[in-house]
């Protein structure tokens, strides 16, 4: 993947503010020093990322819930982004459901609502021109069918709240995303931006072949 040359002032700069986040003694400095992380990380080569992910992860055990939270919505939006850092992202996501905040929680399954479209998406998008997917891209489909599993049983617990309500939208987004478009176009889609929220599943091969029957276990 072809991305801005990492040179090292830009590694020190965006280490040196991960750093500050992770010392920091307030939430305010440790928000701030994020904002700004947020607004170049996502902009970076790739191989920058990498060496930044596990670090910036880290961040997911931190004693504040708004830095938490702040970090879920990150690494989200480097998961959209890049779907070759999903097996690395998606174990934490998952984790992130199982935080005493619920603020934090939500923002966790508001973000995998956000991958596993993209995710699914990009499987449909490489149907079009392949009978088989990337390693990559697989191992990415496979974390994001346990982040579904662990979201349904979220979703169909007794009780209320604001967690299931916004599981219960993971289901129903799900639900779309399977549903074939009555009033959808017969021809193909070209590229991510022209599918629609509902995809027509019928025409796509690989997806009928692979994703329905690698997610069936999961829909009941």
């Amino acid at each position: 993947m072809v991305g801005m040359t990492m040179t090292p002032s830009s590694t020190e700069k965006l280490a040196g503010l991960l750093d500050s986040a992770k010392s920091a003694a307030d939430i305010p400095s440790k928000l701030d020093h994020l904002r700004q992380l947020k607004h170049d990380l996502v902009h970076e080569d790739p191989n920058l990322l990498s060496h930044l992910l596990p670090r910036l992860l880290e961040l997911h055990s931190d004693r504040f819930s708004p830095v938490r939270k702040f970090a879920t919505e990150i690494i989200g939006e480097i998961g959209l982004k890049y779907v070759e850092f999903l097996p690395e992202i998606v174990p934490v996501l998952i984790s992130v459901l199982n935080d005493a905040t619920p603020a934090v929680v939500r923002q966790g399954i508001s973000c995998g609502i956000d991958l596993f479209r993209s995710t699914l998406m990009k499987i449909a998008i490489q149907g079009l021109h392949s009978s088989e997917l990337d390693s990559s891209l697989e191992s990415s489909w496979q974390w994001m069918l346990k982040f579904k599993e662990k979201v349904y049983s979220i979703a169909f617990q007794p009780g209320g709240g604001g967690i299931r309500l916004l599981a219960l939208k993971f289901v129903v987004a799900v639900i779309l995303l399977y549903t074939p478009d009555p009033n959808g176009s017969s021809d193909p889609p070209s590229h991510e931006g022209n599918i629609n929220l509902i995809l027509p599943l019928g025409s796509l091969g690989l997806i009928d072949e692979y994703i329905c029957s690698s997610t069936s276990k999961f829909s009941t």
